[in-house]
């Protein structure tokens, strides 16, 4: 039967391709839940006591940054404009620097564990809830719009109507979160992150097979489409100008420093060393590998139309390969180059459920993280259990997944592209708080009377640019960019500039040239002037101990109970060769690298003992919580 775009899929096959799907959510459902047994307490639930090696993460990060659409929305932007489809993906390099030195530490050090926890302390808690408000608007969107983009993708390839596929997709995914924790998010992403470059490779391949192979697809593809970039201003919906200005600019610095979900994925991580590993190997490995799996196939479906037209009839042992709709690029292009084969293309597809489910699952995480600790908490159970702050949790898990959900019945009533869609929204929301952020963390001087300002004032300016769009002409006419009298980019430039007019005019209104000593106070360790305060606070006094040691393996736990819980004891040779001194973090880890973390813990060196060389000592309730095991030994690593 035919679905409006390009595929006809019989019903056996639409069976066929259904149950490849409904048996994926089912084995990710069963593989996220086994990493419940990991969250013990509120702190494991949602940061993973903070105990992975960087390379876990990072992998995980792989489906993080892909989701449901991007499959969709780059193949379609590969096909119209080729290779310039990466540039969202490889224009944030620039940022990368104030990320790993500036922002991640402070966030990292300083022990918060929502991104609007971090504005009470750094500002008021006016600037926390207003900050609440945004950021769940920001991440509440990207939920349900990876739904509705999902549900757009099922039911125009097998017919199934939204109304019933979101609902089933967001109740397997809500299942997994909210049992699992983040510790289930990052190992189904893990294995997810897998699947999408598998699947993406598999359409990739068939592709250029169908070619006759990389010179053929190279030959065939115009020149236009080989360039990395499009014209600066040229194309109204698709110009660098404007993805630098609103893209990258705008978008990266969300995505980095206000995402809660990406930035809970590196404070799992053992220390802000390996956090730095993580940075570097998603800027130069996972965002240019991604930018191919997701943009690739829409470069080839370009060389298969060329072709096509040239020998004038489909290619030898193929269909016709017709693209009516852009949007359905990826899955036209897939469904032909691997000659309709409905179990490789339910693969394909799983990929997609796979993007959706590893974007939304973070999101959720990072949601109930938000409602716990900046409302629940604070204002309605102030002094409860962990016991019952994980089961809240998990309540919070549902609502975001359900509200979500709710956001689906907006998307639908909207008109035009994905893309158009994903800016309306996005490009409203973020301006006002990336901008509070990045002046909070590199200008101490900035205070809470100018962040409430910014952020507020900010926002309901930046709001009004949308029936008043002549008031971004100025911003638009200095790129000199047409006229559309919509400007998709540039509102994210002029909420900044508006936001940063405001906030820096207030501080400067509301201030002395120089900090009080209650201001510097409050915010030592939140700035990037403070970040030996911030490593001070961390560890709980004390100057931190930088000079670097060794990591010691091969060591065997001996339980006992004179040792205080949450430190541990070791030979004087070991602790000379940690270049460890008392009460000094130290990374306790199972000796199986291979766990990445998952066994371990940090904890604090307490005295040396008279024993073995290759014993170190803790208290039975240290070693539980540690989730080492009885037999296994461990390694140490001192932090500082």
């Amino acid at each position: 039967m035919e679905h409006g775009m390009g595929l006809n899929i019989g019903q056996d096959a639409t069976f066929v391709i259904g149950s490849i799907i409904v048996g994926y959510f089912i084995l990710i459902s069963v593989f996220g839940g086994y990493f419940a047994r990991f969250s013990r307490n509120i702190n494991d639930f949602f940061y993973s006591g903070q105990r992975f090696a960087w390379w876990l993460p990072a992998a995980s990060m792989i489906a993080t940054g892909i989701g449901s659409y991007s499959f969709l929305k780059y193949s379609e932007q590969g096909f119209n404009t080729g290779m310039s489809s990466s540039l969202t993906y490889m224009n944030d390099w620039f940022i990368v620097p104030f990320f790993m030195f500036g922002w991640l530490p402070i966030v990292y050090f300083s022990r918060v564990k929502s991104i609007p926890e971090y504005f009470e302390r750094r500002f008021n808690k006016t600037a926390r809830y207003v900050a609440v408000f945004i950021i769940m608007a920001y991440m509440l969107f990207y939920i349900g719009y990876n739904l509705f983009t999902i549900g757009i993708a099922i039911e125009g390839m097998v017919g199934w109507p939204m109304l019933w596929t979101i609902p089933i997709v967001a109740t397997f995914l809500g299942a997994y979160v909210t049992f699992g924790g983040q510790t289930a998010v990052i190992f189904t992403d893990l294995f997810q992150g897998v699947m999408l470059y598998v699947a993406g490779g598999l359409a990739i391949f068939a592709g250029i097979y169908a070619l006759g192979g990389f010179d053929e697809f190279w030959g065939w593809l115009p020149i236009t489409h080989r360039l990395p970039f499009v014209h600066l201003t040229e194309n109204v919906k698709f110009n660098t100008s404007g993805l630098f200005w609103g893209e990258a600019l705008a978008g990266s610095i969300a995505f980095t420093f206000m995402n809660q979900g990406f930035i809970m994925r590196y404070l799992t991580i053992k220390s802000i060393h390996d956090c730095r590993k993580a940075v570097v190997f998603n800027v130069l490995v996972t965002l240019p590998v991604s930018a191919i799996v997701v943009g690739a196939v829409g470069w080839i479906a370009k060389s298969l139309v060329a072709k096509q037209a040239f020998v004038g009839g489909a290619l030898a042992g193929y269909n016709p390969i017709v693209i009516e709709n852009t949007f359905h690029t990826f899955l036209v292009v897939a469904w032909e180059t691997l000659l309709q084969n409905t179990w490789l293309f339910g693969f394909v597809v799983a990929a997609l459920t796979a993007a959706l489910m590893s974007t939304i699952d973070t999101l959720i995480n990072a949601c109930a993280a938000i409602m716990i600790y900046d409302i629940y908490k604070p204002l309605i159970k102030q002094d409860e259990t962990d016991t019952h702050y994980l089961k809240a949790a998990r309540w919070a898990s549902v609502i975001a997944t359900a509200t979500g959900l709710i956001l689906v019945i907006w998307f639908a009533q909207q008109k035009g592209s994905l893309m158009s869609i994903h800016y309306k929204g996005i490009m409203v929301i973020i301006p006002a708080i990336v901008t509070t952020i990045f002046l909070g963390a590199f200008w101490r001087r900035f205070n809470a009377t100018a962040a409430v300002s910014a952020m507020v004032l900010g926002s309901i300016l930046t709001l009004l640019s949308v029936p008043y769009p002549e008031l971004i002409k100025p911003l638009a006419a200095f790129v000199k960019g047409p006229q559309n009298g919509v400007y998709i980019y540039m509102r994210a430039l002029f909420g900044m500039c508006i936001t940063t007019v405001i906030g820096v005019s207030v501080t400067l209104l509301t201030t002395k040239y120089k900090a009080t000593k209650a201001e510097l106070k409050k915010s030592k360790g939140l700035t990037i002037c403070t970040l030996d305060d911030a490593m001070s606070i961390y560890r709980g006094g004390g100057k931190p101990n930088h000079t670097v040691g060794e990591k010691v393996g091969d060591l065997n736990v001996v339980i006992d109970e004179s040792i205080p819980t949450k430190t541990f004891s070791a030979s004087a040779s070991v602790m000379k060769r940690l270049k460890a001194n008392p009460s000094d973090i130290v990374y306790v880890e199972d000796n199986r690298r291979w766990l990445g973390g998952l066994r371990a813990g940090h904890i604090k060196a307490h005295d040396i003992h008279q024993g073995e060389d290759d014993v170190v000592m803790l208290s039975a309730q240290t070693f539980h919580d540690l989730y080492l095991l009885e037999g296994k030994q461990v390694r140490l690593e001192k932090i500082f």
